[in-house]
């Protein structure tokens, strides 16, 4: 997980939301109003796409639907395009349609974790869903969605969003470690952040600068998932999670595209990237690499 380094004093902001502490940080006058403002539309997507909670918009009008078709609001339209089109970019690996899995082993909970998946398969994946106009359009009725790996990625964009809009000068965002800077402290100089030892997360890695950029860290040392046969990473794919791999930290422009690929280089660390994002590995011996020429085929 990343973790901000000292600064100047600012305004800072914490609050506990989608299962992790979140903190804004802003230099700003005034400032307390905006960071409200931040923490209240936070609290509207979680609540908006809750996979866990029944009686959310994602719950009632997604994953219990009773149609293969789907009508979008604006908001909810422009979140799937992107993860779409990141899922694309990462050859499928970073998947939506899991929350069929999740699904599947909630009402059939003794099943093995190989018999899930081979069940579960084929309706999962790119080609189980799509976007037509503002419709969403599933091939299947077993499909759905969970967007825990999305929407808190996309509420620390929209939190920049609303900084920015604000006129503020310097912002971080922090929500459980992934974070997004915007501007600069008072003194001029970048926000610095640190990644943590998976091992240890009281203790930092190592450091890096963000200039209006974020930085996600994907790692399986600290959360898992129950099957009825054993635990496995909280990061669920049918291969697993890379052996080789403790976490991957990525930095590129917005939180969702970090998030993405930094959840999918831990499943697949020979993906290729654009250019434009950065990227971390932390091995099983912790030590750092900034390619994947560590990994044994």
């Amino acid at each position: 997980m990343g973790r901000p380094m000292s600064s100047k004093p600012a305004y800072v902001h914490r609050f506990t939301a989608m299962t992790v502490p979140c903190e804004i940080i802003l230099f700003a006058d005034d400032a307390k109003p905006l960071a409200v403002a931040i923490e209240d539309n936070t609290r509207r997507l979680e609540a908006k796409y809750n996979f866990h909670d029944k009686d959310s918009w994602l719950s009632r009008q997604v994953n219990t639907r009773r149609s293969s078709k789907v009508e979008l609001d604006h908001e909810t339209w422009t979140i799937l395009r992107q993860v779409r089109e990141y899922s694309m970019a990462t050859q499928g690996i970073f998947d939506i349609t899991i929350g069929s899995l999740k699904y599947l082993e909630a009402n059939q909970p003794d099943l093995s974790r190989e018999a899930l998946y081979l069940s579960i398969e084929p309706y999962m994946g790119l080609n189980a869903w799509s976007l037509e106009g503002m419709n969403l359009c599933f091939s299947h009725c077993l499909t759905r969605f969970d967007l825990g790996g999305v929407i808190k990625e996309y509420s620390i964009d929209q939190a920049v969003d609303l900084v920015k809009a604000a006129g503020v000068t310097g912002a971080l965002i922090n929500f459980g470690g992934d974070i997004r800077t915007f501007g600069q402290k008072l003194d001029g100089s970048p926000f610095v952040v640190a990644v943590l030892n998976p091992k240890d997360s009281q203790k930092p890695l190592f450091s890096l600068p963000l200039n209006n950029q974020a930085l996600t860290t994907s790692a399986h040392y600290q959360r898992h998932y129950q099957f009825s046969d054993g635990q496995t990473s909280h990061i669920l794919a049918k291969g697993g999670v890379h052996p080789q791999v403790l976490s991957s930290t990525v930095v590129a422009d917005t939180a969702l595209e970090a998030g993405i690929y930094s959840t999918a280089l831990t499943i697949k660390p020979t993906l290729d990237v654009p250019d434009s994002i950065g990227f971390a590995f932390i091995d099983d011996k912790l030590t750092l690499h900034q390619d994947a020429e560590f990994i044994q085929s």
